[in-house]
């Protein structure tokens, strides 16, 4: 399935803001991420699949729009 990532703060300074990738699965996804930037291996990240919090099981389907956000804090 070909995704689209879009990323915020540190991890877009790692990955660059969007781009597209190949993944059935958000586990199959984290892999393509490591494999393609290893500077993500040691960076903690939410992800959200269409604007929804997910886990690693989370399936994903064609054209979905996955955001990947470091860590924040409120105040």
């Amino acid at each position: 399935m070909a995704v689209k990532i879009i990323a915020f703060g540190q991890i877009a300074e790692i990955t660059g803001k969007e781009f597209i990738i190949e993944a059935n699965d958000v586990t199959t996804l984290k892999s393509a991420l490591n494999e393609k930037f290893p500077e993500l291996i040691e960076k903690k990240y939410a992800i959200a699949v269409n604007k929804v919090l997910v886990n690693s099981d989370t399936l994903l389907n064609n054209n979905d729009t996955v955001a990947l956000m470091p860590p924040y804090s409120g105040g």
